[in-house]
């Protein structure tokens, strides 16, 4: 039910531009004064609902809607588990300033995005509340997808990705000088557009995974702190760099057994657009603003509060096969 990043960051931004102007008092004082010309307070929030006003009332209403559903519901989320969800969030990118990038590209601060993914667990715990669980349960879901928790082996490196064998030649022999790291070679040398600016640095990446494939060949029999190279792809010349290697693991049920149960409830949880429109024809919502009445069609739920002491039927929520999902990782990771 989330709004993909970039438009949760846009809405974020109309949001607290429209408030800090109604705190200040929206009038004719100018924000912005063009050759002579002046911009107002009150031209600007206009265009800002305009454009965005719509999108940010929705949001701010389906949130709400959410809260309330979850506090009815007698479920707790704690600051341990959605630091936990930020912190493999984090995990994913290249470095921390590869994060830094990743929030900033969409227009997010980190406290946008921790809001975002509370917002997220919230409504995954909503969508899995009544789905039941048995130890045979797991174990069979477990047994079908037993693959998917092990852990093959994994390799850690930097990269130089040059047009031509002559300047990988370079990269190479640069490398060898003393005093002179891998990531300052990378800047000087690499034309890869994902990695160059991080030192080169690839994430934690399944062997089987790696590519080109003359890369993956190169670096399937390299030791850790070994440079190789220079390697020819379609893609460029490589010099590589194994930072570290991390053998695989087989995993047992009952070391996997949180994040089976994990994906086994998300498999049968009700899908978040049908828990969404559940709660919202649940709700009780009025659209005050003749300029959002369209709006109205979204919540065709109880028009009325209910009396004191009169109780609102609960949601129907009917479980439904799905596949589970996780939050997209950072961009510039690999390629």
């Amino acid at each position: 039910m989330s709004l993909p990043m970039k438009r949760v960051g846009r809405a974020v931004f109309i949001f607290a531009c429209i408030i800090t102007i109604v705190i200040a008092g929206c009038g004719e004082k100018p924000v912005a004064i063009v050759n002579g010309d002046r911009i107002t307070e009150k031209e600007f929030v206009d265009k800002l609902k305009e454009t965005g006003g719509e999108q940010v009332l929705q949001q701010m209403i389906d949130r709400q809607i959410v809260e309330d559903a979850f506090a009815k519901a007698g479920l707790q989320l704690s600051e341990e588990d959605i630091a936990a969800r930020m912190q493999e969030i984090q995990s994913r990118a290249l470095s921390p300033q590869a994060f830094q990038d990743y929030l900033a590209a969409r227009g997010l601060t980190v406290e946008d995005l921790r809001k975002e993914l509370e917002l997220q667990m919230k409504v995954e715990m909503l969508a899995t509340k009544d789905v039941q669980v048995t130890e045979e349960q797991l174990k069979k879901f477990y047994q079908e997808h037993k693959s998917r928790y092990d852990k093959p082996l994994r390799v850690k490196i930097r990269e130089i990705v040059t047009p031509g064998k002559q300047q990988a030649e370079q990269a190479l022999a640069a490398l060898k000088q003393e005093g002179v790291s891998f990531a300052d070679v990378a800047g000087q040398f690499s034309i890869s557009p994902a990695t160059r600016k991080y030192g080169g640095q690839r994430p934690i990446t399944p062997i089987d995974q790696i590519f080109p494939m003359e890369l993956r060949e190169a670096v399937s029999g390299a030791q850790e702190g070994e440079i190789v190279g220079p390697i020819e792809t379609q893609q460029g010349w490589y010099v590589v760099q194994i930072d570290q290697r991390l053998p695989a693991e087989k995993a047992t049920f009952e070391s996997a057994k949180d994040q089976v149960t994990r994906d086994f409830k998300r498999s049968k949880a009700v899908p978040a657009p049908t828990l969404l429109e559940q709660l919202r024809q649940q709700a009780v919502v009025k659209i005050v603003a003749p300029e959002y009445s369209e709006m109205s069609k979204l919540y065709a739920g109880p028009q009325k509060l209910p009396e004191f002491g009169e109780e609102q039927a609960p949601p129907v929520v009917t479980p439904q096969p799905q596949k589970p999902q996780s939050a997209p990782p950072p961009a510039g990771q690999g390629e």
